[in-house]
């Protein structure tokens, strides 16, 4: 049975001692708020954020672990902590799956599958996330992110010791989403057919516009809609840098979840089923 989240956050406080949520992560204070986050590790180095979405699997982005195909011996997933580098659970991993629709030249199908060699034990701190099993028109003035967000990790030889270790927790974000007409607009530019299974995001105010949190979940409502995708623009830097990510909802990725998970040949009529004991 899942345990209930409750959505309390620490919030980085800028010296001048307001809020500063316009142009910075919020700082995720408590291992129980967000319990189905993951992050992936090649050995020690963390490589992207995941979520756990059912006691044996993680999904997390594609594009990490597309060039890691024969090396899985070397991937750790930690889970129940805020810091990336402590706490929790470490588990090594038993393998990974990745859409086979996955293009690195492309956002869409940016979807990984990582299965642990056993299931974890549910607890207040570790516990998985209900994913959208139907597509619905985005009504929300902002998604919830979390991640270890990767413009943490820039220039950490010259911070001391505390820096470091706050740089290794857990972030939040709020991130407001695009029109529907403007993300066409956006994938159309890039000469990339929508098919309906991206979702748009602003990038964050006064943050790096070609930076990505890699296979960050995408939360609405306690229910993950998708996972931002690694892709930018070759001109992120000048335009507005739009974050695209994998809708779960989609049939061609839901259906590939639910077969994967259960061992079946992937086919359209295989969508998330919740009574199926899925969660």
């Amino acid at each position: 049975m899942a345990f209930k989240v409750i959505a309390l956050i620490t919030l980085v406080i800028s010296t001048n001692g307001k809020l500063n949520e316009e142009n910075e992560h919020s700082v995720v204070g408590s291992n129980n708020l967000f319990p189905y986050m993951a992050a992936i590790l090649k050995k020690t180095t963390y490589i992207s954020a995941g979520a756990l979405i059912h006691e044996s699997w993680i999904v997390t982005g594609a594009d990490s672990l597309y060039m890691l195909r024969d090396i899985s011996r070397i991937l750790r997933v930690r889970l129940g902590s805020v810091n990336c580098k402590k706490g929790g659970f470490l588990s090594p991993v038993k393998l990974f799956s990745i859409h086979p629709l996955f293009d690195d030249n492309k956002p869409q199908f940016d979807i990984a599958l990582i299965k642990l060699p056993q299931p974890v034990r549910l607890t207040p701190s570790l516990n998985p996330i209900k994913l959208l099993t139907k597509r619905r028109e985005v009504v929300a003035t902002h998604f919830i992110v979390t991640s270890w967000a990767s413009s943490q990790w820039k220039n950490l030889q010259s911070l001391n010791p505390f820096e470091i270790n706050r740089r290794r927790l857990l972030t939040m974000s709020h991130v407001h989403p695009t029109s529907t007409e403007e993300c066409s607009d956006q994938l159309e530019a890039q000469s990339i057919n929508n098919t309906g299974g991206v979702l748009c995001l602003e990038p964050p105010l006064n943050g790096d516009p070609c930076e990505r949190d890699i296979g960050a979940p995408v939360v609405l409502n306690g229910v993950l809609w998708g996972i931002i995708s690694s892709w930018r623009s070759e001109d992120c830097e000048v335009e507005s840098g739009t974050i695209f990510v994998t809708l779960v909802s989609h049939v061609d990725v839901s259906s590939w979840i639910h077969a994967t998970i259960h061992g079946h040949k992937v086919t359209k009529k295989h969508t998330i089923d919740y009574d199926d004991n899925f969660i």
